[in-house]
């Protein structure tokens, strides 16, 4: 090639080129979008917001809208603001039912929650939406699950918002004024009994207790013991494992002094006497703050003393329950509030405040009570359930049957009847109870 036919073909090649790149730059400066026109399609390819949706809260009766967003509400909707709510104050659940307006969303204690969504035929099998959201419900403990399971055979019908745990609460400056060593974790129910009675004594004039208790160490009794047979539906309480459940706790209401039913102390199961009026060295019930008590003694927890035929079991961990009720107009919504009140964060927080989680998650209970000042120093580790009683058997009527087998119980604490006689009593009246809700079902 001669040289001036080189220097052409160079020409033309930088002149392509040229060409080529001037190409290239049209297209990304005018024929592509633009910023302004990447921003529009970014915006439009944003999915709208949601729809606002409004679910209905019921708490039982003496829930108010105050009180649910105060504790739940207001940390809902930071996370969905679309999501407003309209709880049921001052209502029972017949009304609500019987006016037919829906509930989206059903919380209540372990009594109150089978009972009513049983009764009221709102039982909502929660099992799709589990699996839809993937929500993986091994994070929570078990055996409140499997209670709701066992009541309605129909799937998860109740989940665990929060945990009960009985434990023994004592008045360190009692034990201090008599110079009497505390309770420990890890006692019988033998070694508590001697305790009470060296606590239990008359000084100043005044008539001290060693020991109370609430219904909740018969309701979630150590022995797993239901008071009705899920098999055949009638009163279970008559047999020896009642037997042994009523007279380890009749017996401290034998001690001189430490009798109940008299003018001095009218109520049987009574907190007031503890933690009120500072008389009662002991006192075995459902978890209570040491802020309860913070302007009148100084409290501590021991374990729940053991039986001799559970050694280190605890009572059963009862839960406050949530679920999706049959009447929800809005069930996706209502899980994933109900997602989000199950969580890492919000349970940790609830945690932190001395609200006991659901989660059997050691991060999340580690830091329980942190945020309560009172609660500094105090013995926490029988609060959080550990080796916990397995859930006694419960049937449709267990809640609704509860009440009846309570006075004919008292009559045995306060010594009206013997233990034979009152637990014959109690089964009269259970099963008289069951016939009255079996008829008026059919």
């Amino acid at each position: 090639m001669s040289k001036k036919k080189g220097r052409y073909y160079v020409a033309l090649c930088l002149l392509a080129g040229t060409v080529t790149a001037l190409l290239v730059s049209a297209c990304s400066s005018g024929s592509q979008p633009g910023a302004a026109d990447r921003t529009e399609q970014k915006e439009s390819s944003t999915p709208p917001a949601p729809e606002p949706v409004e679910l209905f809260i019921y708490g039982g009766r003496y829930v108010s809208e105050e009180g649910f967003m105060e504790a739940y509400g207001k940390y809902i909707q930071r996370k969905y603001p679309h999501i407003r709510f309209t709880v049921y104050g001052n209502k029972n659940a017949a009304d609500i039912v019987s006016s037919g307006q829906p509930i989206d969303i059903f919380y209540a204690d372990p009594i109150a929650y089978p009972r009513d969504v049983g009764q009221f035929g709102l039982a909502y099998d929660m099992s799709a939406l589990i699996k839809e959201f993937k929500f993986d419900q091994s994070r929570l403990y078990p055996g409140p699950i499997q209670v709701m399971q066992d009541t309605f055979d129909k799937g998860v019908t109740g989940l665990p918002l929060s945990m009960r745990n009985v434990v023994l609460h004592y008045n360190k400056d009692l034990f201090d004024k008599f110079g009497v060593t505390p309770p420990r974790d890890g006692m019988t129910w033998d070694e508590v009994y001697e305790l009470a009675r060296k606590m239990t004594r008359t000084e100043g004039g005044v008539q001290y207790r060693g020991m109370d208790f609430s219904t909740h160490v018969i309701d979630y009794n150590q022995l797993s013991l239901g008071w009705i047979d899920s098999k055949t539906g009638r009163a279970s309480v008559n047999n020896a494992q009642w037997n042994e459940l009523i007279r380890n706790f009749g017996r401290f209401y034998q001690i001189p002094g430490n009798e109940v039913g008299t003018p001095q102390a009218k109520e049987i199961m009574d907190w007031n006497r503890f933690g009120v009026k500072g008389i009662t060295a002991m006192e075995a019930t459902t978890f209570y703050p040491a802020t309860v008590t913070k302007d009148l003694f100084q409290m501590d927890y021991a374990s729940l003393p053991a039986f001799s035929s559970k050694p280190g079991t605890g009572s059963q961990s009862p839960a406050t329950y949530i679920g999706i009720t049959s009447s929800a107009k809005h069930p996706k919504e209502a899980f994933r509030v109900i997602e989000y009140l199950l969580s890492d964060e919000f349970q940790t927080m609830l945690s932190r405040q001395g609200t006991i989680s659901s989660l059997r998650n050691k991060a999340v209970n580690d830091v329980f009570g942190a945020d309560v000042p009172e609660l500094k120093g105090k013995n926490l580790k029988p609060v959080i359930p550990s080796q916990a009683a397995a859930p006694a058997p419960f049937s449709k009527w267990s809640g609704q049957t509860q009440a009846s087998y309570w006075t004919p119980l008292l009559n045995v604490f306060t010594g009206e009847v013997d233990l034979n006689t009152g637990l014959r009593n109690m089964e009269e009246s259970i099963n008289k109870k069951v016939d009255e809700l079996n008829a008026a079902t059919r």
